[in-house]
C-alpha cells in the first residue's frame, strides 16, 4: 500500500512568509522590533520552541493564548495565502487513489483551519499537528505516527525544510525535498531528490521503485 506524507507550510501552502510577518507584527505590539529575515530560522519549528525562546526575550501570554493572537492577524491575512499549483494538482490527482496524510509541525487546530481555509481538507485521510506527539520534528515520532496509521508499506515523503527532511528521513521513509527557493540545496541536500516542481508522475515513478 502506498502512502505520501505532505508537510504543509512551504510545501502546499505558501504561508511561511505570513507566519513570520504575523510574529513580527506580534512581538512588535510588545517591545521587540526585528527585521524579518531573523524569522527564517524558524521554518518547519515547533511553534512551542518559539514561544520559549521569545518568551524569554519579551513578556508573553501563555502559548495557547499567544497561539490565538497569530491565528487572528493570520487570519486577516490569510486572503494572501496561495496553494502552490503543483502540490495542489498531485494532491488532487493521488486523491482516492494514495493514502494521503497532511504531517505538520504546528499544532492540529492550527494546521485545520489551514486546510480548512483552502478547502482542502477532505483530500487527506489523516491529519495531524505537532502537539500530537511528544517529539516534533526534526524527530521522526510524527510521520512514524502517521505511517503506523496508515498501514502503508511505500511511504513519501513531500518536505521543503531542514528539519522536516530530517523528520522524514529518521523514519526510514523516501523523502522529496521541493525547492521552493527559500533554503539552498546544500540545506537540502540530506532528503533522496531534490525537484523544483512537483510532478504526480515523477512520484508515482518514485513509489515504482521503493
Amino acid at each position: 500500500m502506498f502512502g505520501i506524507f505532505w508537510d504543509c507550510d512551504g510545501t502546499i501552502m505558501d504561508t511561511e512568509k505570513s507566519y513570520a510577518y504575523a510574529w513580527k507584527d506580534f512581538l512588535y505590539s510588545k517591545g521587540l522590533e526585528l527585521p524579518i529575515e531573523e524569522f527564517d530560522k524558524f521554518v518547519g519549528i515547533d511553534d512551542r520552541i518559539i514561544h520559549k525562546q521569545f518568551s524569554e526575550k519579551v513578556d508573553l501570554d501563555d502559548f495557547q493564548s499567544t497561539m490565538d493572537k497569530l491565528h487572528e492577524i493570520m487570519r486577516v491575512e490569510f486572503s494572501e495565502k496561495i496553494l502552490f499549483k503543483d502540490s495542489l494538482n498531485c494532491i488532487l490527482k493521488f486523491h482516492g487513489d494514495i493514502f494521503q496524510a497532511c504531517v505538520s509541525a504546528s499544532p492540529k487546530e492550527v494546521l485545520n483551519f489551514k486546510l480548512q481555509d483552502a478547502k482542502i481538507n477532505n483530500y487527506f485521510d489523516y491529519v495531524i499537528g505537532g502537539n500530537e506527539v511528544l517529539r516534533n520534528k526534526p524527530n521522526p515520532d510524527i510521520y512514524l505516527k502517521a505511517i503506523e496509521f496508515s498501514g502503508s508499506t511505500k511511504n513519501i515523503i513531500v518536505e521543503d525544510s531542514p528539519t522536516g527532511i530530517q523528520s522524514g528521513k529518521e523514519s526510514g521513509s523516501f523523502v522529496i525535498a521541493i525547492d521552493r527557493g527559500i533554503f539552498t540545496k546544500e540545506q537540502i541536500s540530506d532528503a533522496d531528490v531534490v525537484v523544483d516542481k512537483l510532478d504526480p508522475i515523477e512520484i508515482y515513478s518514485f513509489f515504482e521503485v521503493l
